[in-house]
């Protein structure tokens, strides 16, 4: 399993077809914390983007919340 840390940077809702873009970018140093900066040294850049056509589910991301991201291999 590797895991990312990622800051949601837009939540765009779509009304008439009631789905949400989410995007989501590595953290940055920005605050400097020490966890934020062992993420940021190993995924400096780069891009999560979703679209999401459960409200429940699009909800839950929050533009300037910080979510881990766990990728772990598929049978």
């Amino acid at each position: 399993m590797v895991r990312a840390k990622f800051t949601c940077q837009a939540n765009l809702k779509d009304a008439e077809t009631k789905t949400a873009t989410v995007i989501l970018s590595p953290v940055t140093t920005n605050p400097p914390s020490k966890e934020n900066l062992t993420f940021w040294k190993s995924t400096p850049a780069g891009q999560i983007t979703m679209q999401i056509d459960n409200p429940a589910a699009y909800a839950q991301f929050q533009v300037g919340t910080d979510y881990y991201v766990d990728f772990t291999p598929a049978p």
